[in-house]
């Protein structure tokens, strides 16, 4: 039996098409730090970094703690449709372990199948579906709210023609009173129960992503919108508490429409770092610059935000992560 030879071509093509966009991801996001940081001036950073408020930074630290609950409760609130007796420990394992892997994957895919490792109760297209409407709820209030704060920016900051914001506004309410009106609609989730019926063993995996879909009702739909609120209100303090840590004195007013167009422009934006590392920092750049804080404090602010919202969860998570592999 022949055995073709060992050709290194081969070994790179097969690496670079499992591992390449990954590469290309880590590239662009590293490529934009450097590229900030090399306009700011690693000194300006470094004195910035030194000066920072503890009274402050440690109420932003605490509003970290209360975003990594709401998200807990958001999740616990879904998993409790298909798992009743799911305990807490188990249901936060799932929401770190899926930090650590979302915040280094494609547009965060690892999260929807890491969730799933410490629930082994639970099937994977459960975890899945569930995982992606906890990913809408916030989404929603994100693209809802900000959209909101981005006509204002239009109309008062941009001086946008008015005829052009009121077509763009009517375009937001129709949109969004159509998208209410069908999720709060029962003959929509009767006719998902009627569209999982009718799937055959060929669609059988599609079928089983529709279960938990079915399961859902107004009272849960409004209490996970409200949730998913209050964590994109934490998210947006805390962005400004952390801002006011490097310099108090600036218009808490204009942070707060700052850090809402910076939250906003990440989600539109299509994700072409891993953890969005550069896109996040340069619209903080952009927005915070427009109220007059200074380039150096943004990147610095939304670096820390990073750290805390996101890079710390994913150590803890990878602790609990290699604690299952050792079970």
């Amino acid at each position: 039996m022949k055995t073709e030879p060992f050709k290194l071509s081969n070994l790179f093509t097969e690496l670079s098409k499992k591992y390449g966009f990954d590469l290309l991801k880590i590239f662009v996001g590293a490529g934009l730090i450097i590229y900030l940081i090399q306009k700011l001036s690693i000194r300006e950073i470094l004195l910035s970094l030194s000066t920072i408020n503890l009274f402050y930074f440690s109420i932003a630290i605490f509003f970290s703690v209360l975003n990594v609950y709401l998200q807990f409760l958001r999740w616990r609130m879904l998993l409790k449709i298909e798992a009743p007796e799911l305990d807490n420990f188990s249901i936060f394992k799932s929401l770190l372990i899926g930090f650590s892997g979302g915040t280094f994957t494609p547009a965060r895919s690892g999260e929807y199948f890491l969730r799933k490792l410490p629930l082994k109760d639970l099937k994977l297209s459960s975890i899945i579906t569930l995982t992606f409407i906890d990913k809408m709820m916030l989404l929603l209030n994100v693209i809802f709210w900000g959209s909101l704060v981005s006509f204002g920016m239009m109309i008062f900051y941009y001086q946008v023609d008015f005829y052009v914001t009121a077509s763009l506004f009517i375009l937001f309410i129709t949109f969004f009173s159509a998208l209410f009106m069908m999720i709060y609609s029962k003959r929509f989730y009767n006719y998902l129960r009627e569209i999982k019926q009718r799937f055959n063993i060929k669609f059988e995996f599609l079928k089983k992503l529709l279960e938990p879909l079915a399961d859902l009702n107004n009272q849960l739909i409004s209490r996970l919108i409200l949730l998913a609120l209050l964590n994109l209100l934490v998210i947006v303090l805390e962005f400004v508490v952390i801002i006011l840590s490097f310099e108090n004195g600036l218009n808490i007013g204009l942070l707060l429409v700052a850090a809402m167009m910076v939250y906003f422009s990440k989600t539109l934006i299509p994700s072409i770092t891993l953890g969005e590392i550069g896109i996040r920092e340069s619209a903080a750049i952009y927005f915070f610059g427009l109220f007059g804080c200074s380039e150096v404090i943004a990147f610095n602010s939304s670096m820390m935000l990073f750290f805390l919202n996101l890079l710390l969860p994913s150590v803890a998570g990878l602790y609990f992560l290699f604690r299952l592999k050792r079970a």
